[in-house]
């Protein structure tokens, strides 16, 4: 009897350890914290390279000072607007990837594409303030932040696979929603190519304002209900 009881222990702790081992690697937690730590570093960056495209003009007297602000106003324009949309990358970054258990090399590879177009912001923006707006400086910052939200989709879907495995848990309309919020600034600069396409750049440049409107239309119509 004894040794039948031991036998059965040992069975149950042999199928137990391959599972405790995946819920306990060693490196999980330092991994984790190194990949949320890269990320904040990188968008940190972004913004000072972004600060730095403000470059102070050459003028001498009150004058000629005010001319050369007046003449950077869509330098300042530029910079509010990609700063404002930084700032809802990082944002829904940090709320993607704040629900991860354990680190997941698949995450962190998609999440190294994602970084990839934020990246290029700096560079973009400084092209369109530089170019003034115009129809092909503009398509082209909106590609940028198309792949960007692109490749923000892709890490919420990566992160929450497999029913949430790597959440906790997750249902399918916390997912859809999640979907949905990361594909906001996608979908709102692909209305202002459609926009461009039909020769109305004026409209184009005020696309982004509809982020907001998705983000609204996105909880009212797909968050999860909350239990009373």
């Amino acid at each position: 009897m004894a040794s039948s009881r031991r036998a059965a222990t040992a069975k149950v702790a042999h199928r137990g350890a391959p599972a405790l081992a995946v819920r306990a690697e060693p490196h999980d937690e330092s991994l984790l914290h190194r990949l949320l730590f890269f990320s904040d570093a990188v968008f940190a960056i972004v913004l000072t390279l972004l600060v730095l495209e403000l470059r102070p003009p050459e003028a001498h007297g009150p004058e000629a000072l005010r001319a050369a602000l007046a003449g950077m106003g869509g330098h300042f324009v530029a910079f509010a607007m990609t700063f404002t949309v930084i700032g809802i990358f990082w944002a829904a970054h940090m709320n993607t990837l704040r629900a991860l258990r354990r680190f997941d090399w698949p995450t962190a590879l998609v999440n190294l594409v994602f970084l990839f177009p934020i990246c290029l912001l700096p560079f973009v923006t400084g092209l369109m303030a530089e170019a003034r707006f115009e129809a092909l400086a503009w398509t082209i910052y909106s590609w940028v932040l198309i792949a960007a939200s692109a490749a923000n989709v892709a890490l919420v879907l990566t992160l929450w696979r497999g029913k949430g495995r790597l959440t906790g848990g997750a249902s399918p309309g916390l997912a859809l929603y999640r979907v949905s919020r990361a594909a906001a600034p996608g979908l709102a600069f692909g209305a202002g190519l459609g926009a461009l396409a039909l020769g109305r750049l004026d409209l184009a440049r005020f696309c982004w304002l509809l982020i907001p409107a998705l983000f609204l239309a996105s909880r009212l119509l797909l968050a999860p209900k909350r239990p009373a």
